[in-house]
């Protein structure tokens, strides 16, 4: 039989490969999955103290370890998975972590797991973590769990993993006690398994209470999100599967996204899901109503494609990755995911894997240098307080545009232009609105009444654009196609 897990690590910029290795395997084997490989340098990096990015040094004596998985217990102690960023396929066991809020790492090595790597890793504290690690050259896959800081890991037997097609991707534990792991289907169904005991009796779910996998159909490594009793985890072909009781039973919802779905939550109603898809392009969908329903964003800026996060306690603030050739960097969103904007000093910096805490505190992978020279990214809240604007919009008799101050100081002298352009005989009309001073949390509405008719059928369609500034020099904008019939606006 032939070793599949390889295959299903591969880059996602590798379509080609991609393809061809599809017609010699099992579809279900053919898994881009987002390890990139170190690109050349392309200068010195000049990311340092005075930025919302701190690089810092992952540990690693070999160079090129790259950083693909993250997991914060809180602002001090932080563990992290590696990979070989020259050969992203092969196996790697290799991890750091952190108990100082990252002055300083220190790398460990996961023993008695020859050929094998880390599907992701999570921890409860600096000493208890577990790894879902699979076959990457042979081996014997499973859960492993560390109750001295790394030192020593030990396999749960229970959780089999070894069956024809088995593929541990996930793990995830509420306190020492109760857990949850997640695999690809086998035996027609997916291999998801709950324990009371830290892991020590793992307990499969049975398959009627988990929705019939599509053909074809798997989990990717790591891309799953929890809130309170819910877990979601994403599929390579566009579903979401959700339970809402620590893993029990199972729903699933189809998205309007195609593949690789990476969630993340919010809350319990509202959250994001992207596709990161073999084309190495960012697509989103968002939902409010805990993932029974998707809608896909149409955003403006830039979102990477490597990962996203949500920033905890923040009014609806995301940030997202890329470590693509001619696509790396990171960029942010303070509306869910609708407009992104760049962190300049990041710009082609390549950025992988996230996870954060209150506070605005995180983390990004990279790639190391050498044992002291970087490896990962620490996000600190900006020392300079600023306003930021988030823009809503709602159709109906004319529309109404609501521009929200989320930033974290007060702004003043708010002005909101907006401008109607398009249709086939819609008058172009401008509208604006000014407010002197917007605190935190505050609204400024503007009412507008076009007249004139665009439907659409001949274009350009008309297009509402909204452009808001304010005397601290912070602007924020959105274009927002729509279907004018006189007065009535329907937005698209």
């Amino acid at each position: 039989m032939k070793n599949l897990s390889n295959v299903k690590l591969l880059l996602k910029a590798v379509v080609v490969l991609a393809v061809a290795v599809a017609f010699i395997m099992p579809v279900a084997a053919v898994v881009p999955e987002s390890n990139p490989e170190k690109l050349p340098s392309t200068g010195p990096n000049t990311v340092g103290m005075s930025s919302e990015w701190i690089e810092q040094a992952t540990g690693f004596p070999d160079p090129s370890r790259g950083i693909n998985y993250i997991h914060c217990v809180d602002e001090n102690i932080v563990w992290a998975a590696a990979y070989d960023g020259t050969n992203p396929s092969a196996a790697c066991q290799e991890f750091t972590k952190t108990i100082n809020g990252g002055t300083t790492w220190t790398p460990g090595f996961i023993g008695g797991a020859d050929g094998l790597s880390l599907s992701m890793i999570f921890a409860l504290d600096e000493n208890t973590a577990w790894a879902p690690m699979y076959a990457a050259a042979g081996g014997t896959q499973g859960i492993y769990k560390t109750l001295n800081g790394g030192s020593s890991w030990t396999r749960q037997e229970s959780a089999n993993y070894n069956l024809v097609g088995s593929f541990p991707n996930c793990v995830h534990f509420w306190d020492e006690n109760i857990g949850w792991c997640m695999g690809d289907p086998v035996d027609g169904y997916y291999e998801i398994y709950t324990t009371t005991d830290g892991g020590a009796l793992w307990t499969r779910v049975p398959s009627s209470d988990i929705p019939v996998p599509l053909s074809g159909e798997f989990g990717v490594v790591g891309y799953y999100d929890v809130i309170g009793d819910n877990i979601w985890f994403g599929t390579n072909m566009g579903r979401v599967y959700k339970s809402e009781d620590r893993g029990l039973h199972w729903t699933v919802a189809q998205t309007p996204l195609p593949a690789y779905l990476r969630p993340m939550f919010k809350d319990e109603d509202n959250g994001l899901v992207i596709d990161l898809n073999a084309a190495a392009t960012a697509m989103l969908a968002e939902t409010s109503d805990g993932g029974a329903t998707w809608q896909q964003i149409t955003f403006s800026g830039t979102c990477y494609d490597s990962d996203i996060c949500y920033l905890p306690g923040t009014d609806n603030m995301y940030i997202s990755t890329g470590a693509a050739s001619g696509a790396s960097g990171a960029s942010y969103s303070l509306d869910g995911g609708h407009t992104w904007i760049l962190y300049d000093e990041m710009f082609d910096v390549q950025m992988m894997a996230l996870d954060f805490v209150e506070g605005k505190i995180g983390w990004a992978g990279s790639f190391n240098d050498d044992e002291f020279t970087g490896g990962i990214f620490k996000h600190v809240p900006s020392g300079n307080p600023e306003p930021a604007f988030t823009i809503g919009v709602e159709g109906g008799k004319g529309f109404t545009v609501s521009v929200t101050n989320v930033g974290e100081a007060e702004a003043t002298n708010v002005d909101c232009a907006i401008t109607i352009e398009g249709g086939l005989m819609v008058k172009p009309r401008d509208f604006s609105g000014n407010q002197a001073t917007l605190g935190i949390g505050e609204n400024l509405t503007v009412v507008g009444a076009p007249k004139g008719i665009g439907l659409g059928f001949i274009t350009p369609v008309p297009s509402i654009i909204i452009t808001v500034t304010c005397a601290e020099n912070v602007t924020a904008t959105r274009t927002v196609p729509a279907k004018i019939f006189f007065s009535r606006v329907t937005l698209q």
